[in-house]
């Protein structure tokens, strides 16, 4: 067991602390390039531990393949986000909902859903019925009511519908555009089969969501302050 020990915090088994250490790290990055890059730095320190401290040619090479394959990804994804534009609409949504994410990943996500102008007393959603879509306003105003009762506006850089779309629970409000909007929209079932194939996005976009959702109480507060002191 003492044999054990000693080999486990001898100075050459640094290298294999460094690579295994970096490989877990990795494992917890909600960047795609953050998760690459680190993995490419573990790969290397196993490559030095498989083939100068242990004298392992097949460990070595499967390292050093381990590495090849991780740099092809990170210049694959480099080289889609060089090619990736976004409008002025665009990037805002990303700069919203998406920290983070890829230029390319991004430019996907936002292929999946559709720009729409919708209509001045459009109801978007029904309190109590199930989120069909999901809407990000571009520009425009909707009011929020529970139960008959006004408790929130919501404009520019605002979703309508992300605390069901996910999830799947009911609406918690309705939701009705009081003026004519410009809005990305996102049909349910489109979304969520992009989401499965693309996991580390449903990470981005639930932390877009709670941004939003702070944003949106903050408001609502001042609201309540301005009403309280009027």
């Amino acid at each position: 067991m003492e044999s054990l020990i000693e080999a486990a915090l001898a100075p050459a088994a640094i290298a294999a602390h460094i690579s295994y250490g970096l490989l877990v790290l990795s494992m917890l990055m909600n960047s795609i390039v953050w998760l690459r890059a680190i993995a490419v730095v573990s790969g290397v320190a196993g490559v030095y531990y498989s083939g100068y401290v242990l004298g392992d040619p097949v460990g070595a090479f499967w390292e050093a393949a381990f590495v090849a394959a991780n740099l092809a990804q990170l210049s694959l994804l480099f080289w889609r986000s060089r090619r990736a534009r976004f409008s002025d609409e665009e990037f805002l949504f990303c700069q919203n909902a998406l920290v983070l994410v890829p230029p390319s990943l991004a430019r996907q996500f936002i292929n999946v859903g559709a720009w729409q102008t919708i209509a001045k007393g459009t109801i978007l959603t029904q309190q109590d019925k199930a989120v069909e879509r999901l809407t990000y306003i571009a520009d425009g105003t909707v009011e929020v009511a529970v139960n008959g009762r006004l408790v929130a506006t919501c404009s520019t850089g605002d979703f309508i519908g992300e605390l069901g779309i996910l999830s799947g629970r009911p609406a918690t409000a309705t939701t009705t555009a009081t003026t004519d909007l410009r809005a990305l929209v996102f049909e349910r079932g489109a979304l969520l089969r992009h989401l499965r194939r693309k996991p580390d996005l449903t990470l981005a976009l639930q932390a877009g969501f709670k941004n939003n959702l702070r944003r949106k109480l903050a408001t609502a507060n001042e609201r309540t302050l301005a009403g309280a002191g009027g």
